[in-house]
Parts: C-alpha cells; structure tokens; sequence
C-alpha cells in the first residue's frame, strides 16, 4: 500500500499508457466496462452541501442535478485539467474536492483528490492492483463514495477501503473475497458502495452484503454467488427503507437493515451482466440492460411480487440506467461498437421510442433539470433541452479525445468530465 499527500499540486497526476464507466468490463468481443430520477420513493445520502455530487449518480440516485444556472449557449472556459490514469470511474464532488480513480496501466490503482474549484491535488492513495486488460484496455471501473467525511471504494479484485476524505488516512480496509468469501464477478467487482444508516452496502453474493462502516466488520450477508456490476439502489415502499441488487441473472430486492429478501425478478442478458441500477417511480421500476436482453418495466405496490407490465428491446441500457424527465426517458441505448447505438427518447408508459440520435454514439449523458448533458464516445459535450422532439444541443464543444462512457457530472457550477485515457477536463457551466 501506498499513500502520497501532495498539497498545493497543479493538478497533474502520474499519466496511463492506454485506454481503458461505471459498469462492468466487457465480455468477449464487446469490450465493456461497468457502470458506470427525481422521482417519489428515493432515499438520499445523507446531507452534503448543496451542489454537491458524492456518488455514482448524484445524491438522489437519478443522475439528475438540481442546479440552475446551466449555460446553454456561448462558450464554456477550462477550470482545470488532469490526468488521473486509466479507467472510467466516474468523478464524485463534496465538500470542495474532487476524487476519482485511475490505473498507471502497470501494476498501480490510485484514489485521486484534487481540490474542485483549482484541480490542485490535495492527496492521492495508491494500491497495487494488476491492469486486468482482458477484452478492453484495462483500468478502474468503480466509482468511490462520499459520506460523513469517509470515502470508500472497492477495486475490481474485491480490495475495499474506507478513507478519510479530507487527508486520505486510511480508516479501514477490507477484501471481499478474502475476508468474506464473496466469489469476484467473471468482471471484477464494481460500482460504487452504497451507505445506509450506519452500514455501507456493497453489490457482492448473490443479494448484497453489508458492513458496518464504523469497522468494515461484517453486518449480514446473501447467500454465496455471483454480483452484478450496478451499484446498490436504495428506495422506499411505504416508508419503509428498501434495497435493489444485481446479479448475473437479474435483481434482488432485500431489507437493507438485515438482508431478507423480499422477492427476485429474473433478468438474464447474454453474457450474465446486469450492470444498471434500476429506475424507481412510485409503484413502477424500470429495469434495462445491454447484450440483447433490453428492458423491463415493473408494477409493485409493496407486497408480494412484482408483476411485468412491459419487456422490450427497444431500450437496452449496457452500462449506465436512462434518465426520466417529464414522462419520457433519456439514455444511451445499444450496445458499445454496435450500429444503432447512441441517445435515445422513450416515451415511459407506452415504451414508444420517440427518437435516436446515432451521432453521440455510446458516450453517456446526466441532466440539470430539463437540459441534458451529453458526453459523446468521441469527447464532445452537448448541452440542449429535452425535448420528445429530438435532441438540438444549444451548446457544443470538443473536449478530448475517445472512448468516453464515463457519465459527466455538474456540481457546483462545474461540469466534471473524463475519458477511458484518464484525461480530466473541468469547465464552468455558469
């Protein structure tokens, strides 16, 4: 292990050699790594300033901002800049610093800190970890968490650790598989953990597992075998605290305080990777995935199963869930490196796909309000209205270079982006 302090740096990590969001990495021939709604029944994370973004989509779980402000047209000026190594682990912001996480494409995984507003590095923790390159280039695919002044991550080998996040002190660590006999996910372990009162939970087993955050000692755990890649999905059913798991054949709803299952929803893909989170609203959850399987939308009132009400192709999420807003959703449908792949328009209730835009092709997109940030494949950020019309962005500008899946992120005035090269790139959105 590895910890370096460096206050007051310019904000210019060790640089990656290759390529490599949020979601898990790819099966054979498609080269894919893991993922990488203001709605009724969310649970938040706990309080965090306003603007803020500590987790892998936001405090509300939606992967919509509630800032305002967002500018629409003109140009937008650099903040700062990085390189952070190879990955796609998504940025999270809290309490003034940035953090995210990148490969030296060697034998090195790193926890980046920089300071969100002038990119200067406050600390980065390093660990070693293998680049694992099997069917893409390699790198980190998790994203860390923010809580309560901890940060935690866990890296696709199953090493787990809790930081502090303001000086990078290691408070705790953990192994899934050696501490607690979690079997690795044929993709490595990924996603973000999730916190919940005074538990951290983490998609691994086959529902879930949960440690006590104070210690990262054992709270419950699911029976034994393989996790999806989506990061745990907190709601609530008539007050009560409920959480959503993947595994390789679909999803699992438990009580996240004791792990009891409440019931399993079959969800298969070709390659048996679940890699989204699913969209709750009110009694309807909407479940989409790549690799031919496409989406689900369910009905549960809170007792007993859930009945299907819809299955289609015609949205097939493969690495990050859509976004819904005003009644329609927004997402990158298709699978990566496949004709037909890009920014897709459904219509909720009906499943009427309304439009697609090929042009982004699988890049990924995140929303303040009714406007939609998009980051296309390519490294080009479009700013527009959503709209069941079609996407005109109203501002558009090159950023970087490909592949770009990992999700951008708008907190405090800033649009945070990055590509598979580990290129960061922070512009004011004001």
């Amino acid at each position: 292990m590895g910890h370096e302090r460096e206050p007051g740096g310019c904000g210019e990590g060790e640089s990656g050699k290759s390529q490599a969001m949020t979601s898990p990495i790819s099966p054979p021939a498609v080269g894919r790594p893991l993922a990488l709604l203001a709605l009724t029944g969310l649970l938040s994370l706990s309080p965090a300033r306003a603007g803020d973004w500590p987790a892998l989509r936001g405090p509300n779980q939606d992967g919509i901002s509630t800032e305002t402000g967002l500018k629409i047209s003109g140009e937008l000026a650099v903040a700062w800049k990085a390189q952070v190594g190879l990955g796609h682990s998504a940025i999270v912001v809290a309490n003034g610093k940035a953090y995210t996480l990148g490969h030296d494409g060697r034998e090195t995984e790193t926890l980046w800190c920089f300071d969100a507003g002038t990119g200067a590095v406050v600390w980065k923790y390093s660990h070693p970890h293998p680049l694992d390159d099997l069917y893409f280039p390699g790198g980190s695919t998790g994203t860390p968490t923010v809580e309560d002044g901890a940060i935690y991550f866990v890296a696709r080998r199953g090493q787990l650790f809790a930081l502090d996040a303001g000086s990078g002190q290691i408070k705790w660590q953990k192994h899934l598989t050696e501490d607690f006999d979690c079997p690795m996910p044929d993709w490595g372990f990924t996603g973000g953990p999730r916190p919940h009162g005074d538990l951290l939970l983490l998609n691994a087993n086959n529902a879930g597992l949960a440690l006590k955050k104070a210690d990262g000692s054992l709270a419950w755990t699911s029976k034994k075998g393989e996790a999806g890649y989506s990061t745990p999905r907190l709601f609530e059913k008539g007050g009560r605290p409920l959480a959503l798991f993947s595994n390789k054949d679909g999803y699992t709803c438990v009580d996240p305080a004791d792990g009891k299952e409440l019931w399993f929803f079959k969800h298969k893909t070709r390659y048996g990777v679940n890699a989204t989170e699913p969209l709750v609203a009110g009694d309807r959850l909407f479940i989409a995935t790549g690799y031919g399987k496409g989406s689900a939308l369910l009905e549960w009132s809170g007792a007993g199963e859930p009945k299907e009400l819809r299955a289609s192709r015609d949205f097939a999420a493969q690495m990050n869930p859509p976004l819904l807003i005003g009644g329609r959703l927004y997402g990158i449908h298709g699978d990566e490196g496949k004709d037909g792949t890009g920014l897709k328009c459904l219509d909720f209730e009906s499943g009427e796909t309304l439009w697609l835009d090929t042009s982004t092709g699988h890049g990924a997109v995140t929303a303040a309000g009714d406007r939609l940030i998009v980051l296309t494949e390519s490294g080009e950020l479009r700013v527009g209205p959503a709209t069941p019309e079609g996407f005109k962005p109203t501002l558009a500008r090159k950023v970087f270079g490909p592949k770009c899946w990992t999700v951008p992120v708008l907190s405090n005035g800033r649009i945070f982006l990055r590509n598979s090269a580990g290129e960061v790139v922070v512009l004011t959105a004001e």
